[in-house]
């Protein structure tokens, strides 16, 4: 269903001429006469961002940050299982398919590629990697108290990988909330979550069980699954210390267990390959981690942590191409670990955050019959980094920073001679007046090569040559951003109008390819190329009464340009609007209406897509303790296969079929929500 073209002419005139704020934030009101105008300020004030290591509200940081809160509650209705649908309420993210039968994802800012977003859980980065395309398939959210996006290079804050940006994901602390969560799928998905959260004294804990089920699903009837079978365990069961007022400590875990296959349906149901039925896409994976975190405050005010990570995941992938070929065969394990000691002083002008941090990252290939070499591949990086905040006056907050990383990195083929980084960051704050607020900020980023990037996912990494970390440098990266916020509180307290329009610019230097070579092989390649992404976001949002309104429109220009040669980055639109609109009535009703359109967007095939438009509704009735949900998802029915089949060169299978349009088409999910 085409958009109404009329939009893009007011929304273009809307970035022009007027100016936004950042997230859109919810405010969920117990009682539509209360002034609207500050209970959101107040909303805002008390929202404490982590991601930039300031400990201030999102009002008083220099550096651009989103945050959602309240939308996570609404979002666990829609997607219980995954973050996939969470984390695509801000404008500018994308997350991308890589895989047409296994349906894994990856997130995309600002039209770079998903090997450029870092992913956090507080303030952990142990995503990415071997699990990059099925981290946010396998993060269920119903244990996350607030989700923060930083776009653009944020490398300085917690090391390389950041260019496009990053995203924590905060858990909840200890309480006393008892939650039981179940929902059931018209298309076979099946959940049942149990969170539990208890403080007692200087002791307390939280833990989420999540059990996942979906059965193979085939919306357009052609045999082949377009969402695949799923079988899915996860554990995440964290024990808070409290000693005294001044000191925190609390160590977490992760298990998780799952087994995801997709393909022809006649090879789900057990039976015997054929010439005429023979695809089957299989991933097998397991994720165990461990999180610790010890914090003493000291009685100048100032603070000590230390926090240390290590997460093993295995992963065992089984692509069966044609009838008669060997199987595609590709598994290993991957151990990080990460380990931070920083020290923080913050005062009511300034603030200061030192800290040291390690980062090891080993992935072992298991040697199967059909692998031809080894792939093993392992880095240390050793990182320092300064951050500095000040207030200069009632007008001015700047924020700069600097993180010098050391990286060594080894293959089977070859070893780096190391590498240094050198990452300054640049923020700065100015509030105009009690309407209009503006900043400015830009920092540099890299990027390690490795051999784990959404081009090889589709060829089950078969025939990709390892690194070699001799010949291929760094990615690096140059990014900037600019937005101008403004604020208009409605006559008689009956509403807030939010605006904010950002521009962004990001460069990536000695860009990373994945190649042929003559052999029929792949291997990761350097040339001059050059990434570009550009372009600008617009937010609105009105609040009044009952009633929010939020509408983002992204315009971005993203292309690679090699000498004289410029090639328009595949799978990104050009246009894109997202939003929705909202009623609650506090412990009564909340309903949602949502939206997105996409432009056409370019195939490596230089095909161009037809223009795209959902939409989607939830409805949650409160009984006291008892919430039901209704979730009409894409009831427009949008789906790549009604545009074209999946099929595809050279197996006449869905394997390397490109995904650029929703693959599941419409479908309803209910469930209870129950507070005990």
């Amino acid at each position: 269903m085409p958009f109404p073209r009329f939009l893009f002419g007011a929304l273009c005139t809307l970035s022009i001429s007027t100016w936004a704020s950042a997230a859109p934030i919810r405010s969920c009101l117990s009682n539509p006469a209360d002034s609207i105008e500050s209970t959101v300020v107040q909303l805002i004030e008390e929202v404490k961002v982590e991601a930039t290591r300031t400990n201030r509200s999102i009002a008083n940081v220099p550096t651009r940050t989103e945050v959602l809160t309240d939308e996570i509650d609404e979002a666990a209705s829609m997607e219980p299982s995954q973050i996939a649908h969470l984390i695509t309420h801000s404008t500018g993210i994308q997350v991308q398919t890589t895989s047409a039968t296994s349906n894994g994802a990856v997130v995309r800012i600002q039209g770079l590629n998903g090997r450029y977003t870092q992913m956090l859980k507080d303030g952990f980065p142990l995503y990415g990697g071997f699990s990059g395309s099925l981290d946010v398939m396998q993060i269920p959210p119903l244990d996350l108290r607030q989700v923060e996006y930083i776009k653009g290079s944020a490398s300085t804050l917690y090391g390389g990988g950041a260019i496009g940006g990053l995203i924590n994901l905060l858990t909840k602390k200890p309480t006393n909330e008892q939650l039981l969560h179940l929902n059931r799928s018209t298309i076979g998905a099946q959940d049942v979550n149990l969170f539990l959260s208890r403080r007692e004294g200087k002791w307390g804990y939280t833990t989420l069980i999540s059990r996942h089920v979906h059965s193979p699903y085939d919306a357009d009837g052609d045999s082949f699954s377009d969402v695949p079978s799923v079988r899915k365990w996860a554990i995440n069961p964290k024990l808070f210390f409290y000693p005294n007022e001044r000191t925190e400590f609390w160590v977490g875990a992760q298990f998780q267990l799952e087994d995801r296959v997709g393909g022809d349906l006649s090879m789900l149901q057990g039976e015997a390959p054929t010439t005429a039925h023979f695809y089957v896409d299989s991933q097998n994976s397991q994720r165990v981690s461990t999180q610790a975190l010890w914090r003493k405050t000291l009685t100048s005010g100032a603070s000590i942590t230390a926090k240390n990570a290590l997460n093993q995941f295995d992963r065992e992938l089984r692509i069966r191409p044609a009838f008669g070929l060997q199987d595609l065969h590709f598994a290993g394990r991957q151990r990080n670990s990460y380990t931070e000691l920083n020290y923080a002083q913050a005062s009511d002008q300034a603030s200061l955050n030192v800290g040291v941090n390690l980062v090891t990252d080993q992935f072992e290939e298991f040697p199967l019959l059909s692998t031809p070499h080894v792939r093993n591949q392992q880095s240390q990086t050793l990182g320092s980094y300064v951050n500095h905040l000040v207030d200069l006056g009632s007008a001015w907050s700047l924020e700069s920073g600097l993180r010098i990383d050391y990286a060594q990195a080894e293959s089977a083929v070859s070893a780096s001679n190391g590498e240094w980084f050198v990452l300054p960051r640049f923020n700065a704050l100015y509030r105009a007046s009690r309407h209009f607020t503006y900043r400015l900020g830009g920092g540099f980023g890299y990027r390690m090569p490795t051999l784990f990037n959404e081009e090889a996912e589709p060829l089950g990494y078969a025939g990709i040559a390892a690194i070699d970390f001799a010949n291929l440098r760094a990615e690096r990266s140059y990014g900037g951003n600019f937005d101008i916020k403004y604020v208009l509180p409605l006559p008689e307290g009956s509403g807030l109008l939010t605006l904010n329009q950002m521009f962004f610019y990001n460069l990536i230097d000695h860009a990373i390819q994945l190649v042929p070579t003559t052999d029929s092989t792949w291997s990761y390649g350097q040339s001059g190329s050059v990434i570009h992404s550009r372009g600008f976001e617009t937010q609105l949002k009105l609040t009044v009464h009952a009633f929010t309104w939020f509408v983002g429109y992204t315009y971005t220009d993203a292309f690679t340009e090699d000498g004289s040669v410029k090639q328009a980055a595949t799978l990104t639109p050009k246009h894109s609007i997202k939003g929705d609109l909202l009623y609650v009535v506090d412990g009564t009703w909340r309903i949602g209406w949502d939206y997105e359109y996409k432009s056409a967007q370019v195939l490596s095939s230089n095909w161009v897509t037809p223009e795209l438009f959902s939409t989607g509704i939830i409805v949650e009735r409160t009984f006291g303790p008892l919430v039901i949900f209704l979730n009409a998802e894409n009831f427009t029915d949008v789906r790549q296969t009604r545009f074209g089949s999946l099929v595809s060169a050279p197996y006449q299978t869905p394997q390397y079929t490109e995904i650029w349009a929703p693959l599941d088409g419409y479908f309803f999910n209910a469930g209870l929500k129950y507070r005990f």
